[in-house]
């Protein structure tokens, strides 16, 4: 494994020094150890939790005009996931399509994306910020975040608000950064030689509070040659006095992974002969990110709030197209900085929201092939394919007003403006020859990839929201939603393309979604429902000559459900799920067939979760879970397709004095699975599912 070069000894050294340091922290300084246990209905469903992703502040969740999932900090410390697919798993509407190791394809409210620009459907952030710069997303992103320590996981379903602009189409993934209860370090080991360290520290003087929360994992692999190390760590600085306030974020993180391939063939995932073989060793893929800002609050004397949020970020990647013929390697990086900001105007019957937000982001993106395919003269032929810089400048406008129509009714109305300008410059050969210039063959001459020259593109889109809020009595809220939103186009749509292509046909994809609900709450009972439909044009698309087009139309249309009942002092239940149909709206021919009408390829019409949990005391709680993933077509004219599946899993903790124990068991009937399947280039293909896991958890308080 010659990509993992970050030793876990090292870092384990590092998290034991940080560990004794903090441990002479004068004792003074230290957050308190105690904490009362939440019960079950609280952590799972309860409506009055408090979310921050709708408006970048805190709001209750009873008083929310859309449909937000969260999954609780309790919640996240109990799964110790792996993959951060398992705990969106406990959110309706929501699939984290797991590829190998720390690689993922997000579902909100729509299929499993591919493609350069399927990142940008689903906007990913950190405490309201995006982590990535709007034209250069990556599907695999929120490995850079600490999801393994978070304080929550919040996910917005359906179109952002006006608060977030290009990418929150189909919705909103917000990590909510670390907040340390209690000062701990823990170890897990488990099933594949995996073995993670956490550590968590916070202290307090005068006015400053400062934690630190790092954890580092070494993954031998489930299958043959994979793996993965990785590393992350989260400080956080707190400063206030009466009327300013400052807290500063600093986010870390690295990876080194070695990818397992698709296996090939129908139902291959069920062989156990090939389940566990890695078709491609020789995939890897290598990132790091940092990001840092500070968010500065505070109130006038007439209460008016306000909020300005400086941030710098920075990311890297190398990876192996080990998925496409000729595998070439992809290098791509980012350095980036913005501002946001927010003035709150609130009397007694409405709150005005109007904000500005700027950003400026320098991105560059190479792709070498080393390996010559077939022949010499390829159209992908051996070499430097693409080579470009782009540098951006975006700003943003937007207004948003809430105000209590009557007792029982309040409506709310946003709209945001959005303006983004890239700057492309070709460090190559314009056009779609080789590197050297020469052609590529004596038939078509054109080599595969085609190169713009330089040149400066602007979108300039907006966006709007209006919502009502009606309180049917003291348990039962309704709502109705109508919103739209936009993306940009992503840079490697633009600019990395292929023979043939023109940048002047990609535009920016629009989507109009209308939205009802229901929140209904007793002592014992919780529970959300949710039906929406969608309809989206201008589709960023590739046709059956796999060249990018701007002019697919889709629609979405579905139903979701969240429930938790708390039978007894010491049971509860709780699910989730989803039924939706996502299908083409445009004539296509892909491979003879016309595809209007058809479901959209890796896009399950039914998913969904169910928790029993058992907690006999305050110190003891365990927890069967079953997610359940419905069949669904490989390709766009439904003739392959994936059978589904259901998996179990068992946690369980135990806690005695500053000591706790955490053991689970995934996929207990050892059930053969794919995370992930799809059909191209004439075969199936599968990202297999890990078989029956073990692991086991020590944790201290200090």
């Amino acid at each position: 494994m010659l990509h993992r070069q970050k030793s876990f000894s090292i870092l384990s050294i590092f998290y034991v020094a940080l560990l004794v340091v903090f441990s002479n922290y004068s004792v003074a300084n230290q957050v308190s150890l105690v904490k009362a246990p939440e019960t079950l209905i609280e952590k799972s469903l309860g409506l009055e939790t408090i979310v921050v992703t709708g408006r970048r502040s805190q709001q209750q969740l009873d008083n929310l005009i859309g449909s937000v999932g969260k999954v609780s900090k309790e919640d996240i410390q109990r799964i110790a996931h792996v993959h951060i697919s398992q705990m969106a798993a406990r959110l309706p509407g929501v699939w984290l399509s797991r590829g190998n190791g720390q690689e993922l394809l997000a579902s909100v409210r729509s299929p499993v994306f591919t493609g350069a620009g399927s990142c940008a459907e689903v906007l990913t952030t950190e405490d309201g910020l995006p982590i990535r710069p709007t034209g250069m997303c990556n599907v695999n992103q929120l490995f850079e975040v600490n999801t393994e320590q978070a304080a929550g996981l919040e996910v917005w379903r359906g179109p952002g608000t006006v608060f977030y602009g290009s990418n929150a189409m189909h919705g909103v993934i917000n990590v909510i950064s670390p907040n340390i209860s209690t000062n701990n370090v823990s170890l897990q080991l488990g099933s594949n030689q995996y073995r993670r360290i956490k550590f968590g520290w916070k202290g307090n003087q005068d006015a400053h509070t400062l934690q630190v929360a790092a954890n580092g994992v070494s993954d031998g692999g489930f299958k043959d040659d994979s793996g993965f190390d990785q590393q992350k760590i989260s400080v956080t600085h707190d400063w206030s006095d009466n009327l300013l306030s400052a807290k500063t974020y600093l986010t870390a993180v690295n990876l080194n992974q070695e990818t397992s391939g698709y296996i090939k063939g129908l139902n291959t995932y069920k062989d156990d002969a090939v389940w566990k073989t890695n078709p491609n060793p020789e995939a890897y893929r290598d990132g790091a990110a940092v990001r840092l800002s500070t968010r500065f609050s505070g109130s006038s004397m007439d209460s008016h709030q306000w909020q300005i949020t400086p941030y710098v970020r920075r990311s890297s990647m190398t990876f192996l197209q080990h998925y496409l013929p000729g595998q070439a390697e992809e290098k791509n990086g980012q350095t980036s900085a913005g501002i946001q900001t927010s003035y709150q105007i609130t009397d007694d019957l409405k709150t005005l929201w109007m904000g500005i937000d700027v950003e400026w982001a320098d991105m560059w993106v190479k792709e070498f092939q080393e390996n010559i395919l077939g022949v010499a003269d390829n159209v992908r032929f051996q070499g430097q394919h693409y080579d470009f810089d782009v540098k951006s400048q975006q700003y943003a406008l937007f207004v948003n007003s809430e105000w209590q129509a009557s007792d029982k009714m309040t409506v709310e109305m946003g709209l945001r403006y959005e303006s983004l300008n890239y700057d492309y410059k070709n460090n190559m050969i314009t056009g779609s020859s080789r590197d050297d210039g020469s052609l590529c063959n004596s038939t078509s001459g054109s080599c595969r990839y085609f190169r713009p020259a330089d040149r400066s593109d602007t979108t300039d889109n907006l966006n709007l929201q209006i919502g009502v809020l009606y309180s049917l009595g003291a348990t039962l809220d309704v709502y109705v939603r109508a919103a739209n939103a936009f993306r940009a186009p992503q840079i490697n749509e633009l600019y990395r393309l292929q023979k043939e292509q023109s940048i002047s046909v990609i535009k920016p994809e629009q989507v109009d979604s209308l939205e009802s609900g229901l929140r209904y709450q007793m002592e014992n009972l919780t529970a959300q429902l949710s039906i929406y439909s969608m309809k989206k044009e201008q589709v960023i698309v590739k046709d059956s000559d796999s060249y990018v087009v701007n002019d697919g139309r889709t629609r979405h249309k579905g139903i979701e459900w969240q429930l938790g009942y708390q039978m007894s002092d010491n049971w509860q239940i709780a699910t989730a799920g989803a039924w939706a149909k996502h299908q083409y709206q445009y004539t296509r021919l892909y491979g003879g067939t016309n595809i209007k009408g058809n479901d959209v390829d890796t896009a399950p019409r039914w998913q969904g979760s169910f928790h029993l949990n058992y907690q006999p005391s305050e110190d003891t709680q365990m927890e069967l879970e079953s997610v359940y993933l419905g069949n669904y077509y490989l390709d766009p004219q439904n003739v392959h397709e994936y059978a589904g599946h259901n998996v179990l899993n068992l946690r369980g903790q135990h806690r005695f004095g500053d000591w706790e124990l955490s053991a689970q068991v995934t996929n207990i009937t050892d059930r053969h699975i794919a995370d992930r399947a799809d059909y191209a280039f004439g075969s199936y293909r599968y990202f297999v599912g890990e078989g029956r896991g073990f692991s086991l958890a020590l944790k201290r308080q200090f």
